[in-house]
């Protein structure tokens, strides 16, 4: 375990000084700091929780913490409770002290349910505090202690300061929720961290590759994309910030998230148009993301999968799709990858046709193959750093010669790189083409079986409709109906369209729109030829990639099995163990990690690298770097990787920049921040606005109950509930999620579970159970906060009864159940007043009689006295239930008499609703 640097300790310190929110830019060891004060709080004379935290996280913390107690037989580590402990022990695990990571759901019941002695809690640490809000359990579990436990500390991290600056005041709305008044900041720039990391400083070698020119191309023909869809989402709407939705916002993966949240209040007033819209920017994000991170062959299989997934017979395709940026984007994409010959050519050369054939490609294509620049740089770094190192160990200076440890951006790019290192020797004559590495060729040989299935198999049928078999580049045809969106004159869209192209804009004609482009024939012949091919050639005998890619679902990821089995094939024929297997030494040694991987603040003291590689580039691991040199250990080398004025750079560049400039508003935001030394809840606050808007309701004498099942504390309403003044009471109910009283009952449902119930039926079976048990069944549709209040889109409304119509599913629900009433609910806090309303003048429910309804067993005890085929039948009949079956079976003996009883019979058994069904059902048989 390393030791904290200076700065590090002062981070610890001002935590152990006052509470507070602390944020800390990436890669600056928040970690290793949390880790140090968990140490402190670690000890059976303290019970401390610690909230939010993953698995990975409670993983590392409690390595880091078993490293940092050894000497102190007395010290505690971390104790994770899960789902699988139970009640009594965790009771007491909570009488017994110490650190304690637990989730928000099971402590939140535990608290209500008395289990936790509130008054032996010493505080609480809350990791990833920017996803605190007023409405989740964290925050219900913060106002519950400190409630009942004034002096119990909160400390809360984060590492996230853009999260801080999004939408209105989020810094004084997260200190609110979490009951803090003060924020320590510290940012890359800050004076201490200046003077701790600038004592050492790494020899970097900053490597800037020009890209090739079809990778500027495809950058260029996918920003014009990007930037076309933002004008038309704009200008169709007039709902998006210009400041926040921008081009240069679009490099980075909360754009979506960012887009989704401006129009959420208004999505039931936009249309499917512009729905896939929103859809299409993140399709297209990712597109410009991948343009350097995947290598030409998995970029052409993945844009071709995109086409395939956007089409569908009954939607229109996407706008960006008839762009002429998209031709541009599909031709290049295509061209990294392979040529077609001509017939004439592929005829005068049937030696090289043939020995395609042989190799599993089809005759009439070159294979162009274009290898990613970086893997070849990348290739001869290695080669120059194992020169160096074999060269300082004949000088005898091996004692500083460590392993290469290269950095990626994702694990798809570590099996990338580590497949084509495994195989650079070894190349492939691809006839015309020439030779090329092996990978790229069994890329290649995956990418055309795989493009055969999909025209062949089941995976073709999705596009089918609306374009050809292929399924791949029709789509960059416009559709008749669909105009194309406008184009941005970019030179690379005025260089490489034809003039009718060049001419044709928004609106234009039917014919126009059916001119043939050239990229999506090509393709779409080649894609036949390929079909053709693959089906008379593919009889097991083609050589197998060894990249894992034939899956055409494996768009993420490489299967390693199927690496390490194509590298091994020979090892069974080799004569001497010894002379091939062994432990190699760490100057011969090549590590290829994500930065996934890399968050844990030991991981570089436990490689201990001499030569770094940056393979893509990150602030925070920059960072960690400058902290691992700064701590005393050595480094040779390190290489910076970046394609010179691309989007990768772009994405770096406005990363640091968004980080600063966070950092900076929140400086300026704590300076005059102003937050009320004693000051009610957000929650109580908003609870009391609603409430003094509503007249006449009358708040019953001491403190109302509502038990509430346990699956509920997922969602914000029992923490609204407890915060408007209500005796919540967790208990596993087997009927309904709310009971107010013992005559009425609540099954709460959002739009998500509403529509999942509907579809699979089970909201039907919860409606019988409540009706069966409670005299007032309420089902209760509640909706997200500053979401639009509307169930289905304008516009989208079918007077027509159809199956999978949500309309058509609530008519039959009501039309089945008459006495279940259903309430309509625009928020948590509006459901709060709802029941509030509820409960006026009603008695307080019995506990233990809402825990025992619905769980009698004595029906299934007498389920075996029944023969089993009348009961089938005699359970198909309409108007007869699962609750109903026995009585009917009890009263009469036979179905033949229950088809002579009378009307009056059938009433004083069933009810009049079920007796009318099953009467009505009976008479119109026997007449029929």
């Amino acid at each position: 375990m390393t030791a904290l640097l200076p700065f590090q300790r002062r981070v610890v310190d001002a935590l152990l000084d006052e509470d507070a929110l602390c944020i800390v830019a990436r890669g600056l060891g928040l970690r290793r700091v949390v880790a140090e004060f968990c140490r402190i709080c670690a000890t059976p004379q303290a019970l401390v929780f610690l909230l939010n935290a993953s698995d990975t996280e409670e993983q590392a913390l409690q390595q880091q913490l078993m490293a940092l107690r050894s000497g102190h037989a007395d010290a505690c580590t971390l104790r994770v409770i899960k789902n699988e402990t139970n009640p009594a022990a965790r009771a007491q695990l909570y009488r017994q002290g110490g650190l304690i990571s637990v989730t928000s759901r099971i402590l939140v019941v535990d608290l209500l349910n008395d289990i936790v002695p509130i008054e032996l809690v010493t505080g609480l640490i809350v990791l990833d505090a920017n996803r605190v809000t007023a409405e989740s359990t964290e925050a219900f579990i913060l106002r519950m202690v400190r409630s009942r436990n004034p002096q119990a500390f909160v400390k809360a991290v984060s590492e996230s300061p853009e999260s801080f600056t999004l939408g209105f005041a989020p810094l004084e709305k997260t200190l609110k929720a979490l009951g803090l008044r003060h924020v320590q900041l510290w940012p890359r720039f800050h004076v201490l961290v200046q003077e701790d990391l600038a004592s050492a400083k790494a020899p970097v070698a900053e490597l800037r590759l020009p890209p090739t020119r079809a990778m500027i191309e495809l950058q260029q023909a996918a920003l014009d994309c990007v930037s076309a869809t933002i004008s038309e989402l704009s200008s169709a709407t007039k709902l998006l910030d210009p400041d926040a939705i921008n081009v240069e916002s679009s490099l980075f993966r909360y754009f979506d998230a960012l887009v989704k949240r401006m129009l959420a209040p208004h999505w039931h007033r936009l249309n499917a148009r512009v729905r896939g819209m929103v859809t299409d920017l993140a399709a297209l994000r990712r597109v410009a993301e991948l343009i350097t991170a995947y290598d030409c062959v998995s970029l052409l299989k993945y844009l071709d999968t995109l086409l395939l997934a956007t089409k569908s017979p009954t939607q229109a395709p996407p706008l960006w799709l008839a762009s002429d940026s998209a031709n541009i984007l599909y031709s290049v994409a295509r061209s990294r990858v392979f040529s077609r010959r001509t017939a004439t050519e592929a005829s005068g050369d049937e030696a090289n046709s043939d020995q395609m054939r042989l190799l599993g490609l089809p005759g009439s294509i070159v294979p162009a193959l274009e290898v990613p620049p970086k893997l070849l740089l990348l290739a001869k770094l290695l080669e120059e750093v194992g020169v160096a190192n074999r060269t300082a160990i004949r000088q005898g200076r091996s004692s500083t010669s460590g392993p290469v440890l290269v950095m990626t951006g994702s694990a798809r790019e570590c099996q990338m790189i580590r497949t084509f290192l495994a195989t650079a020797h070894e190349t492939v004559d691809l006839g015309p083409g020439g030779k090329h590495p092996k990978m790229m060729a069994d890329l290649l040989r995956g990418f055309f079986r795989w493009k055969a299935h999909m025209n062949s198999g089941s995976g073709g049928t999705a596009g089918r409709g609306r374009c050809n078999n292929n399924g791949t580049n029709s789509g960059a045809t416009s559709s008749p109906s669909v105009a194309a969106p406008p184009q941005p004159q970019s030179q690379a869209a005025r260089r490489g369209a034809p003039a009718a192209k060049r001419r044709r804009v928004r609106g234009a004609s039917a014919a126009g729109a059916k001119l043939p482009r050239a990229p999506a024939d090509a393709l779409e012949q080649e894609t036949a030829t390929l079909a053709a091919h693959i089906e008379i050639h593919a009889d097991g005998s083609q050589p197998l990639s060894h990249t894992g890619l034939d899956d055409p679902h494996g768009l993420e990821g490489i299967n390693p099995d199927d690496i390490d089995d194509g590298w091994l094939d020979a090892a069974d024929e080799m004569p001497e163990f010894d002379e091939f297997y062994g432990i190699l030494p760490a100057s011969e040694t090549v590590l290829v990690r994500p930065y996934s991987t890399s968050g844990d603040s030991d991981f570089l003291s436990l490689l201990q690298p001499t030569h770094i590689i940056l393979y893509d580039p990150d602030p925070a691991f920059i960072r960690q770097v400058e902290m691992y040199q700064a701590q005393g250990h050595v480094l040779s080398q390190v290489y910076f990787m970046v394609y010179d004025n691309s989007i990768e750079e772009q994405r770096y560049l406005s990363a640091i920049r968004r980080e600063r400039e966070s950092f900076e508003t929140l400086i300026r935001q704590n300076a005059s921040l102003v937050i009320p030394i004693s000051t009610a809840s957000p929650v109580n606050a908003l609870l009391l606005a609603r409430r003094s808007q509503r007249t006449a309701v009358h708040i019953p004498m001491g403190t109302p109950t509502i038990v509430v099942d346990v699956r509920e504390f997922y969602s914000p309403l029992p923490s609204l509930l407890h915060a408007a003044g209500f005796n919540v009471v967790p208990r596993t109910i087997a009927v309904g999620d709310y009971i107010l009283h013992d005559h009425l009952c609540v099954e709460r449902k959002s739009l998500p579970d509403l529509i999942q119930s509907l579809r699979s039926g089970r909201l039907f079976n919860q409606a019988e159970s409540m009706i069966a048990h409670y005299s007032y069944a309420v089902l209760l549709i509640e909706f997200e906060m500053n979401t639009s209040f509307s169930l289905q889109a304008i516009g989208s409304l079918n007077p027509d009864i159809a199956v999978n119509s949500i309309n058509s599913q609530l008519t039959m629900l009501v039309l089945t159940f008459p006495r279940l009433r259903i309430v309509w609910s625009s928020s948590p806090y509006e459901t709060a007043s709802i029941f509030t309303e509820l409960k006026r003048d009603a008695a307080e429910p019995d506990i233990d009689r809402a825990v025992a309804m619905g769980q009698d067993d004595s029906s299934v005890e007498k389920e075996s006295i029944y023969a089993s085929h009348p009961i089938s039948l005699l359970q198909s009949l309409p108007g007869v239930t699962l609750r109903n079956y026995q009585a009917l079976a009890n009263r009469f003996k036979s179905i033949s008499d229950i088809c002579a009883a009378s009307k009056d019979d059938l009433v004083s058994v069933l009810g009049m609703e079920a007796a009318i069904k099953l009467y009505e059902f009976i008479r119109n048989s026997s007449a029929n």
